[in-house]
């Protein structure tokens, strides 16, 4: 009898289980950043929220976001100005969802000390590929609020502007979808994007107060009148911003400007933007529930932020959280990709037998685990990293912190101030390494199921194409490859280097074995013989090398904690691929493979 619609073959449905137990690499993460007493407390949050971003609800949200990019309504009936912008429900959802869960709120309620980064990221790592892409507000709300909390803690903050940043920071890290704000970040200008050195924005000093609007908390709107136009302004659908312009001075500095302030002589509560016109939405491969846009800015008000001339200083506080976001988000795309590729192999056969036992088939995913599990622990070791430097000793519940770590956490967690330089040379790694690595793995793991993983479907459990698109910007905002190579080059011969330097000797000396202690040593004599121009014309090498030494040594860490077979194999092969050597029958290594991306399971035995 021929096939039909409705008869014939169909293949069995592949299914996700819950990362947190199914991701070897994630829960590894989780055992290693975290000692035992936060283990326990959080454990049962994480792994309820990862089955909450598998649920239908959830997926559903995810496809109306995708099915319903932002849209721009510029004028009215009567040829008015409106610039409304119209989000979906989705899309409105799925921010709620971020703001209940504290994917922003975490690290500021500090519960769990220096590793409320941890614990952050591991529930952002889960939420990533059932995001739409909230997570790219999330990152720079982020970041708004750990430079707003910055300021609030110095002592030279002016009275008059102290409760303004307040306001706003209290509403960045709500819990409460009606109190909690989102932020932009804007740089990019049309005559630049990393190079925001170009910037033809200006503020000035207003000729007067805008006495009759208020930004939508009840705050003054600011002294200083904002104009220019922005080119490449991501999160559109913000409640504030905090932006380059070129001060009175001629100096590029930082601004907070609230996105809309009441309409004067209206008794409905009526808004309107901050003098900003929308002039287009970006139309992108990727990232398509995003409301990127164009933004010409007269007369935006807003409030200066540190001292003039500084704001490259001040936006660096939040780039170098954005970055780190931009690598756990890469993780994240790709551990889901990961996953459905493992899922599909495990119930697709082929020529009579499951994909699970097709060596060169297994062969592939075994050499993508390992490199996901590489990148895994450098950058939760970064995120660690960060948590320390936040707190430092300077808070109360982190002063308790660092007596949770024993064992292989307390070899592999510096002081507060080798965590602060070594969080500056890391941040530019794991921002790069991430995201190429992330592009390529997605590709792969589309490759894997064949023509349904190139398919845009409306089943965003097995979309890995969407992953794939939204991936792709990974390695372009931020920072391009390039510059995050520049960046770091420029810290190691900058004049923290010596420290820099001396700190990673230090801590690979510490955590590493002997042969990463050959491997630092010629790495550390090439960038200590060689001039800055040289090094930057070698920044991806030297970035890369770097990467790969201290994953491998994280890797050897994390294998020694438990004892763990497979982890031990994981480590010997990301070390011997760094130095181009093999060992053991093919027999051997096809084993291996297996145990690597199936472990013992009951399906890979079939």
């Amino acid at each position: 009898m021929a096939s039909s619609s409705v008869s014939g073959f169909f293949q069995e449905r592949p299914k996700i289980s819950n990362q947190l137990y199914e991701d070897v690499a994630l829960s590894r993460a989780f055992k290693s950043y975290l000692p035992p007493q936060i283990q326990q407390s959080v454990s049962s949050d994480i792994s309820r929220f990862a089955e909450v971003v598998l649920s239908k609800r959830v997926l559903d949200w995810v496809a109306d976001a995708e099915r319903h990019p932002p849209v721009l309504k510029s004028w009215d009936t009567f040829g008015e100005r409106r610039d409304d912008l119209v989000t979906s429900e989705g899309w409105r959802k799925l921010q709620d969802l971020g703001v209940q869960e504290g994917i922003i709120a975490i690290p500021y309620e500090v519960n769990e000390g220096q590793y409320s980064r941890v614990y952050q990221f591991l529930k952002y790592h889960v939420f990533s590929g059932s995001s739409a892409y909230v997570i790219c507000p999330s990152a720079m709300t982020d970041g708004a609020a750990s430079l707003l909390l910055r300021h609030l803690k110095s002592n030279s903050l002016p009275a008059s502007v102290r409760p303004i940043l307040d306001s706003a920071f209290k509403c960045l890290i709500s819990r409460d979808p009606a109190k909690a704000w989102t932020s932009g970040q804007w740089m990019t200008e049309r005559k630049g994007g990393s190079d925001v050195s170009g910037t033809e924005t200006i503020a000035v000093m207003a000729d007067s107060p805008l006495k009759n609007s208020r930004g939508v908390d009840g705050s003054d709107l600011g002294p200083y009148s904002i104009s220019g136009f922005k080119w490449f302004s991501s999160a559109t659908d913000s409640n504030m911003s905090i932006l380059l312009a070129r001060s009175p001075n001629g100096n590029v500095s930082a601004f907070y400007a609230p996105m809309r302030r009441t309409v004067p002589w209206t008794t409905d509560g009526q808004t309107e933007l901050n003098g900003i016109h929308i002039q287009r939405l970006k139309s992108k491969l990727g990232t398509r529930a995003v409301p990127t846009a164009e933004l010409e800015l007269k007369d935006m008000r807003g409030y200066l932020l540190g001292t003039e001339g500084q704001g490259i200083r001040e936006i660096a506080v939040m780039l170098n959280i954005t970055r780190v976001h931009n690598s756990v988000t890469a993780l994240g795309f790709w551990g889901r990709g990961l996953a459905i590729s493992k899922a599909f192999a495990r119930v697709r056969n082929i020529g009579g037998k499951r994909l699970v036992h097709i060596p060169a088939h297994v062969m592939t995913m075994a050499e993508q685990e390992v490199e996901y599990r590489g990148y895994m622990q450098l950058t939760f070791f970064t995120v660690l990293l960060l948590g320390i430097s936040e707190q430092g000793s300077s808070n109360a519940s982190s002063e308790r912190a660092p007596a949770m770590a024993h064992g292989s956490l307390a070899k592999i967690t510096p002081s507060f101030e080798d965590a602060r330089l070594l969080l500056r040379v890391l941040t530019p790694v794991i921002k790069s390494l991430t995201a190429k690595a992330a592009i390529a793995g997605l590709s792969e793991c589309m490759e894997s199921l064949g023509g349904v993983g190139y398919l845009e479907n409306d089943e965003m459990q097995f979309n890995i194409a969407r992953l794939f698109r939204d991936a792709s910007v990974l390695s372009i905002w931020e920072g391009t490859t390039d510059v995050m190579a520049m960046d770091m080059v420029k810290v190691l011969k900058g004049h923290s280097g010596v420290d820099v330097l001396k700190v990673l000797e230090t801590w690979l000396m510490a955590a590493g074995d002997a042969a990463a202690h050959r491997e630092w040593v010629r790495w550390a004599g090439k960038v200590k013989s060689e001039g800055l121009e040289e090094l930057k014309v070698q920044g991806r090498q030297i970035m890369r090398e770097l990467g790969k030494l201290i994953a491998g040594v994280l890797l050897q860490v994390d294998a020694e904690r438990d004892g763990d077979e497979v982890a031990k194999e994981v480590s010997r092969r990301w070390i011997c691929k760094s130095v181009n050597r093999t060992r053991g029958s093919w027999q051997s290594r096809c084993m291996w493979d297996r145990k690597i991306v199936f472990g013992s399971s009951d399906e890979a035995k079939l």
